[in-house]
């Protein structure tokens, strides 16, 4: 940690006491979160994505998601990735945030601690997710692929029919301009791929 060189390093040190103070975070979790963000220096967005979320974080669940998404981020490398905290617009609103995008696939990849528990809530982060797909400029949507890798998915089923649904809801709407989209679950905890 003390050789951390990421861009918000002193800030990044002071959360990280705040953090251990408060028993948000154990020095295992600082000293990972510290070894993938140094992998990651450079990355676009680590800084306002991930770094600021560990900055910011007031319990243990933000330490543990920014943990993750800096290890998931490290897992695909630095090289592989093109930008990270990708802020999506419509008319000056805010649609949402994607977590990774990867070079030369493009392919948008999602940090959950869990999903799938609950049918609805997977659905409406699927619409979430596609729509600041969909609308960021840089994002390419038709042909491209949605991954969510989570620590723990609930229910299988669920996350599979929801998948099938919103593929099929984006090749048949006007509004989604019937658009060939691929959606994946990724079950870290069982090394599980969910697709529809």
């Amino acid at each position: 940690m003390l050789d951390l060189e990421i861009n918000r390093a002193d800030e990044f040190r002071t959360a990280a006491a705040r953090n251990l103070d408060r028993g948000n975070a154990d020095t295992d979790d600082i000293e990972k979160f510290a070894t993938h963000a140094d992998n990651l220096e450079g990355v676009d967005g680590l800084n306002s994505g991930p770094v600021d979320d560990f900055i910011q974080a007031g319990d243990s669940g933000n330490v543990r998601g920014a943990l993750d998404e800096v290890r998931r981020a490290d897992e695909i490398g630095a090289a592989n990735i093109e930008r990270m905290n990708l802020e999506a617009y419509d008319r000056k609103e805010r649609v949402g945030e994607l977590d990774i995008q990867v070079k030369e696939s493009g392919k948008i990849v999602e940090s959950k601690g869990s999903f799938g528990y609950d049918e609805q809530q997977v659905r409406s982060q699927f619409n979430k997710k596609l729509s600041a797909m969909e609308e960021h400029d840089s994002v390419a949507f038709d042909g491209n692929t949605l991954e969510v890798r989570a620590n723990k998915i609930g229910d299988d089923d669920i996350v599979a029919s929801q998948i099938t649904q919103m593929e099929k809801d984006i090749s048949e709407m006007d509004e989604w301009n019937h658009a060939n989209v691929d959606i994946k679950v990724v079950d870290e905890s069982s090394d599980k791929i969910i697709t529809g």
